[in-house]
């Protein structure tokens, strides 16, 4: 588990103090999400980095960037800086991005290299982490290149997991296994071939609010009557049921009376398609914040990354089935779902602001629910308070 300084121990006391008067476990009717100051409080975003990003599986990149051998690319994770790299093997690792002498940093953009080398002492690494040279380490000329003695000067390896097109670490190494993590959503997949799928776009937004009113969001229909006109349109409210949630898993769905151009529309189907999946849309959210909703022609993953208490950068990775990725033939349709799914967050955006800025107010702390849509809201509340507390003795 992470050691918290005695500053986020004190910060975790306050934030669980708040919590006392069991606002998360009382109906959902009578009871309410996390408090203000989870949005809000520079202390809190560091705790909840130290606990919730650093002791759980976390989405940091998509494997179709690492292309080649010899690939890397610098990410952060919970403030720690990594790198990934491609190895000889063709699987991606994660590593602690610092040279072991003095500490300097060894990636600072992607790149291709057959080795790490610092820019410092020009200590070198292997792609697998290995360290291979030490120059002048024993005196001028006197090189060290005895790699079987100095396997304490080693790179320092994270826990990394590739799934699909998905890169996951977890950096503490308690998280369990990764293949535990992702089970409760590969059983909900049943039908959908994922061989011929292809990343296609993405999109980027800075979004002022905190990464969990993203999440949120994603995850909850319920305001999709008052800020979403076509998906309205689309799937009506009274066809639309509440989320549900398994563990560290929230999902909902839909059935579709019948297709259009942005979803399920005018591009290649997942091959041998069950026929009750023809007419379905299915939305995801493992914890903490890799999301991703999937329809008979497509699959689009939405990650809220976190980058202050009031602030968060979203991607929209979208992927189509076989030649509607990339072929010229589907320019229109995947221009036509591109600029859908712009349009939908951008309607978005302004809300998620909006509720931001509402969490600087005295006149709201955790919120009035829905008992029939925020169930989902009021677990995910329990999730972080969880993470946050997971190594308490």
């Amino acid at each position: 588990m992470a050691r918290l300084s005695t500053e986020q121990q004190q910060a975790r006391a306050r934030f669980i103090a708040q919590l006392e008067d069991g606002r998360l476990q009382k109906p959902v009717a009578e009871g309410s999400s996390l408090p203000n100051s989870a949005y809000t409080s520079e202390d809190f975003y560091k705790l909840e980095q130290q606990t919730v990003f650093r002791n759980n599986w976390v989405f940091v990149g998509f494997a179709h960037q690492l292309e080649s051998v010899g690939d890397m690319i610098p990410i952060e994770v919970a403030g720690q800086p990594l790198v990934l790299v491609k190895g000889d093997d063709g699987s991606i690792r994660g590593f602690h991005n610092v040279c072991r002498h003095r500490g300097a940093k060894l990636v600072v953009e992607k790149k291709n290299s057959r080795k790490f080398i610092c820019p410092n002492h020009a200590w070198s690494y292997n792609l697998e982490g290995k360290l291979i040279a030490r120059p002048h380490f024993h005196g001028g000329e006197k090189h060290d290149i005895n790699t079987e003695t100095c396997h304490r000067a080693d790179m320092q390896e994270v826990s990394c997991e590739t799934w699909f097109d998905w890169v996951f670490v977890n950096l503490s190494g308690d998280a369990g296994n990764f293949i535990d993590y992702i089970e409760p959503v590969v059983k909900r997949l049943e039908g959908y071939d994922f061989s011929d799928l292809h990343f296609c776009d993405a999109l980027e937004f800075d979004i002022k609010a905190n990464w969990k009113l993203a999440v949120e969001n994603f995850i909850e229909p319920y305001h999709v009557f008052a800020c979403h006109p076509w998906l309205n349109g689309f799937v009506g409210m009274d066809e639309r049921c509440p989320p549900d949630f398994e563990n560290h898993l929230l999902y909902c769905g839909y059935e579709f009376k019948q297709a259009d151009p942005a979803r399920g529309g005018q591009l290649p189907w997942f091959p041998n398609l069950p026929e009750e999946k023809h007419n379905r849309g299915d939305w995801f959210v493992l914890f903490p914040n890799f999301c991703f909703e999937i329809f008979p022609d497509q699959v689009d993953v939405f990650i809220a990354t976190p980058t202050g208490s009031d602030s968060c950068h979203e991607t929209i990775a979208l992927y189509f089935v076989g030649e509607g990725a990339n072929s010229e033939k589907y320019l229109q349709a995947r221009q036509h779902v591109i600029q859908n799914w712009s349009d939908l967050n951008h309607e978005d955006i302004g809300v998620i602001e909006r509720m931001q800025a509402g969490r600087y107010s005295d006149g709201f702390d955790g919120g009035v629910l829905s008992p029939y849509w925020d169930p989902v809201q009021q677990y995910f509340a329990r999730l972080i308070v969880n993470a946050i507390k997971q190594d308490l003795n």
